[in-house]
């Protein structure tokens, strides 16, 4: 019998049995839309708005303002705007915004006399994890723009005849200065992975596996009885059969993978570009690849508990030892470092980097080892098989 006869089989057995196929899906579209809006409501929750009210209105007070502009200086995840103090308590009191600072009138003259700024912090509670980030938020500002303040003020005293513009030209550089958190450092940042993120694409690489493990394990329903029975007189039917079903559950994975990743794109926004689009491509068949390889494998050799068996360990390899559940970082030292170089380990490790950091990624040593030890085990499996 022809390959596209099986496939044609098999697609019809699909299509009386599409009930199981929506279910699988709806099942795992379901779950990744729960992670991405938990995602989405998470990132939310670590968004910090703070108020500003100036009271005092100075020329000092404006330039601070400036320099501070919308927060992003001070850290991430945080918002500054600007409101009158009616307005501040109000939203305070709707809990809208975290808390709100207050430049008192006469805040400049009482600088320049007493050397103070009396900034007033108002926050909904004093004991919250809130309160506490903004009230330390606070102090590091406060700090700095002592110093900057500071060091304006020793310029008017060593240079007692600048002019307003070039008084007002160093103010500016010294605040931007003193409020840049990286000042005169070079800034060498330190990407560390959100774990709600993570977990969207720890479960769409899981869901890969779960999907292509359903359809194959469906497929195979008809193999037992139908199928079995007018091919076992031929010649090498059943591998035929298991290679032809491998191919089908990896199309049908494939288009899952493609509407999965449109998913996260589309709700999870993450940092990813187009450049990096073909080294995800070529990340997601390697991974669909050694599946089917896989599991063809197992099909192929052996039968009944020992089949079972070696789908089980397939399934621990995925689910645990990649880092899908339990982070790879966690388990580092297992079995000497081997698992860095483990087929599904590399796969996950890469999709993060891409998905979530945008990163260019190097191809992983073990990357071709990988594909060349299965494409070559596969073979001498089926050529063996065949001349049984």
């Amino acid at each position: 019998m022809s390959t596209i006869k099986l496939f044609n089989i098999y697609h019809s057995f699909l299509l009386k049995k599409w009930y199981l196929l929506v279910y699988i899906l709806l099942l795992v579209i379901t779950l990744l839309s729960v992670l991405i809006v938990v995602q989405h409501y998470t990132k939310e929750d670590d968004q910090f708005t703070i108020g500003i009210v100036d009271k005092d209105r100075s020329k000092e007070t404006k330039l601070i303002l400036n320099a501070v502009g919308n927060g992003q200086s001070l850290g991430e995840d945080l918002s500054i705007k600007k409101y009158n103090e009616h307005q501040a308590e109000k939203l305070l009191k709707e809990q809208k915004i975290n808390g709100y600072f207050v430049f008192k009138d006469g805040m400049t003259k009482a600088f320049y006399k007493q050397g103070e700024l009396p900034i007033v912090v108002h926050t909904y509670d004093t004991q919250s994890v809130e309160s506490l980030v903004i009230y330390q938020l606070t102090d590091s500002v406060y700090s700095r723009l002592m110093l900057s303040m500071g060091g304006a003020l020793s310029y008017t005293t060593l240079y007692p005849d600048a002019s307003e513009h070039k008084l007002l030209t160093m103010m500016t550089d010294m605040l931007f200065t003193g409020l840049n958190r990286n000042g005169s450092f070079d800034e060498e940042p330190v990407k560390v992975l959100d774990t709600t993120s993570y977990y969207v694409v720890s479960f769409y690489f899981i869901s890969i596996f779960f999907v292509f493990f359903s359809i194959f394990t469906i497929l195979k329903m008809n193999q037992k009885d139908s199928l079995k029975e007018r091919l076992n007189m031929f010649h090498f039917s059943y591998e035929k059969l298991t290679i032809v079903r491998g191919v089908f559950s990896f199309i049908y994975t494939a288009a899952w993978s493609m509407f999965g990743l449109w998913m996260i794109f589309k709700f999870l926004h993450p940092e990813f570009e187009l450049y990096n689009l073909n080294t995800l491509m070529m990340n997601i068949v390697y991974y669909l690849f050694m599946i089917m390889s896989l599991f063809i494998l197992i099909d192929v050799l052996t039968r009944n508990v020992l089949n079972y068996m070696l789908k089980m360990i397939l399934t621990i390899m995925v689910l645990i030892l990649s880092g899908a559940t339990i982070p790879i970082i966690y388990l580092k030292g297992l079995f000497g470092g081997l698992l860095d170089g483990m087929p599904f380990t590399i796969v996950l490790n890469q999709l993060l980097e891409l998905i979530l950091n945008n990163y260019i990624v190097d191809t992983h040593p073990m990357y071709y080892v990988n594909i060349i030890f299965v494409i070559c085990l596969l073979i001498l499996s089926l050529c063996w098989r065949y001349r049984q």
